[in-house]
């Protein structure tokens, strides 16, 4: 499995070293609070996380990636900030993209960064016609990551018992957004 790069960041599939970082990252009270619906997830549900990303990566070629730092300038080199990725859309069996980041990293861009670089490796080496992402409504600083992202909103809703919003990004939809963005720039 290859990582990717990025400015700031290399993305890395999980594996088990990253268990004591996903499980403290998952375990902060500001990232569970949306992520696990305020649930302290134990050790082996994180291993377990880890182990279904090993196998989606070697069935499907996509998971979760540990997002490691690649600049001094904001933290110790190779920290495990969050994560970003991939696991089929429990509706649809659509992949769906995933992140979450410490909360001393929040508003650094860095979450957009991940997803940009997954995004285009989704389109480009996975051939997805569809991506789908989904938060809980009041998490809108993810809601403004989406939209960062050229994501599409498709409808609000209960899921799991809880108000969700839907989001969708083609491969159609991200070149269009991607070249306003950069006549924008």
């Amino acid at each position: 499995m290859f990582d990717l790069d990025t400015e700031r960041l290399r993305l890395t599939a999980f594996s088990m070293d990253h268990l004591d970082a996903l499980h403290a990252l998952w375990t902060d009270p500001d990232v569970r609070r949306y992520l696990w619906d305020g649930e302290v997830i134990s050790r082996e549900r994180a291993a377990e996380v880890i182990s279904d990303s090993e196998r989606n990566f070697a069935e499907r070629g996509y998971g979760f990636r540990a997002m490691l730092l690649r600049d001094e300038a904001i933290a110790e080199v190779d920290a495990l900030v969050g994560f970003c990725g991939y696991r089929l859309f429990e509706d649809s069996g659509e992949p769906e993209l995933l992140y979450g980041i410490l909360p001393r990293y929040w508003g650094k861009g860095l979450v957009s960064e991940a997803a940009h670089a997954l995004i285009r490796d989704g389109f480009e080496r996975n051939g997805f016609t569809r991506i789908i992402a989904a938060t809980d409504t009041p998490n809108q600083s993810s809601v403004k990551v989406m939209q960062r992202l050229g994501m599409v909103f498709l409808r609000r809703g209960e899921f799991h018992g809880l108000d969700t919003v839907f989001f969708e990004l083609t491969p159609e939809d991200y070149a269009a957004h991607q070249a306003l963005s950069a006549r924008r720039n």
